[in-house]
Order: structure tokens, then sequence, then C-alpha cells
């Protein structure tokens, strides 16, 4: 069976083998979607396929990309509702039948999963470095996904990035590194778990900004070639966008400052929700974002 994670927000590569006790799937050409609890209703299920679908397709539109199937096979999406408050999906490998797949569990979030578009972004472009990984997976999200799923939590995540700044809670992006550790986190029994809160939702913040900015300004060609190339090197930013990370670095936080000033009610809000309790900023943000 497939354990759960009791952890918002996570996106990681597991080599898991055997498949869930499950209910008759639903195929498309690209997918194969399961109820994994059978707590589904038929119609419900029907909706949660077509939006997985969609999402794939707007996915795939705008990278300019492929699924990948004659590699990988088709994508496997598992629907989880045993959960009502769960609200997060993950990305992972597993051996089926002798052949390693591609799995994307969705955990409740109702037919207005968090994540998806994050995940399935990553079952399209796998990467082992954990940075790369959010950085495409947000760029899919903040189009195609729920404004409500971690790290935005209902803000942009510019305003959230410079609200780190000013709470002092800035980690540079060269600290920021390519394992579960580095982002505030620890493989426990086979699954990552968060360790530290606070720094698990700056680094997927700063990656979603970040790679943002990378996209608007040098393309999704780029955006693609960086992730083709950090197979064989790592981080070739140099290679790719022509100067250091320390460089993109700063013209990415000068560009968030110059925009940041027709936002400055909504970054005291978040500079404030951090300074209150920087483990519970993004429930807290959450909650502000449904009384609106």
């Amino acid at each position: 069976m497939l354990n759960k994670l009791l952890v918002p927000g996570i996106v990681f590569c597991l080599a898991l083998t055997g498949v869930p006790a499950l209910g008759a799937p639903i195929e498309t050409e690209r997918l194969i979607i399961r109820d994994v609890t059978g707590n589904i209703s038929p119609e419900s299920f029907k909706k949660l396929a077509s939006k997985a679908d969609l999402t794939l397709t707007k996915v795939l539109q705008f990278w300019s990309t492929d699924p990948r199937i004659k590699q990988f096979g088709r994508i496997i999406v598992e629907f989880d509702h045993s959960d009502p408050k769960a609200n997060y999906s993950f990305f992972f490998f597993r051996q089926e039948k002798g052949k390693k797949v591609r799995v994307v569990g969705v955990f409740g979030g109702g037919e207005a999963p968090h994540h998806l578009a994050h995940k399935l972004t990553s079952a399209v472009f796998p990467n082992s470095d954990k940075l790369i990984r959010n950085m495409m997976g947000e760029a899919s999200e903040i189009r195609f996904g729920n404004p409500l799923s971690f790290p935005m939590c209902g803000f942009d995540k510019d305003c959230w990035v410079i609200a780190l700044s000013q709470a002092g809670s800035y980690i540079p992006l060269a600290k920021i590194g390519s394992e579960h550790s580095d982002w505030g986190m620890e493989i426990q029994n086979n699954l990552p778990k968060v360790k530290d809160r606070a720094k698990q939702h700056t680094s997927y913040l700063e990656a979603g900004s970040f790679g943002e900015f990378l996209i608007n300004t040098y393309g999704i060609e780029k955006m693609k070639q960086f992730n083709q190339m950090s197979v064989s090197k790592p981080r070739p930013w140099k290679e790719v966008f022509g100067v250091a990370l320390e460089q993109l670095e700063a013209k990415w936080l000068e560009a968030l400052r110059l925009r940041s000033r027709e936002k400055e009610e909504k970054i005291s809000t978040l500079v404030k929700l951090l300074k209150d309790n920087p483990n519970t900023a993004c429930s807290s943000a959450q909650d502000l974002t449904k009384e609106r």
C-alpha cells in the first residue's frame, strides 16, 4: 500500500514498489487515474479525472513538451480523499509489473486539488534537484493550480519574498541545496517529513518566485535547457543564462523591489504573519484569503 504523507507541499521521487488496493481506474491517452480508497463518488471521480487530464494538457501546452510516454508510460494519478483535512499532492517513481512508472498522489482538496499542476510538471520533468523541480512546478501551479496551495497560500509569491526579506527570514539561493535536508525536511521511514516548517516555506517561496523571474526574463526554452543540462552538470546557471547565480539573484530581487511599491499593504500583512509565527504563516494567510 502507498503510505500517506502528513506534510503539505512536498515534491519528491521515491522508488516504491507495489500497487495500492484500487477500484476501476479511468484511463485517458496520457493518464491512468485511480481512486485508491473508494471514498469518492462516481460523479466526483469523473470530474477529478477530467480535471487531471485538462491540467496536464495545460501544463504540456505551457511548456511546449510531450508527456514522455514512450520513456515512462502513462502518468498514474491516484486520488485519496480519506482525510478531509489533507490538501497536498506529491510525485514519485514506483515499480509496477517490473516497470518504473510515474505516480502523482493527490490527497484531499475536493474538486480543486492542491499542487496537482505542480506535481504533473514534476512527472513530465523529473529532476533529482529539488530546487529545479520546484522552480518549474510552481510556474505551472500559479497558472493552472489552486491559489491556496502551499507555498502561495492565497498570496502572490513575490510579495512573500519581499516580506521574508523585511522579516529577516530570507535565505540566499546558494544556501538552498538539492536535498530534502536543505529544505527543512528529513527522511523518516522512507518518506520526507518537515523538520523546520519555516525553512521549508521560505525555500519553496523563493524557488517559485525565482523560477517565475527566470521564465519571464529568459523564456520557457531557457528554463527547459537549464533543466536538461542539470542532469550532467549541477545547476549550470552561467552556461544557460549567461551570468552567475549571484547576479541572477540580484536582478530578481531588484525586480521584486521595483514591483513591490504597489503591494505594500499585502507585504505588510505577510510580514506580520511571519513575525507572529513563521510556522503558521501559510495557514494564517489561507484563512485571510478565505475571509475576503
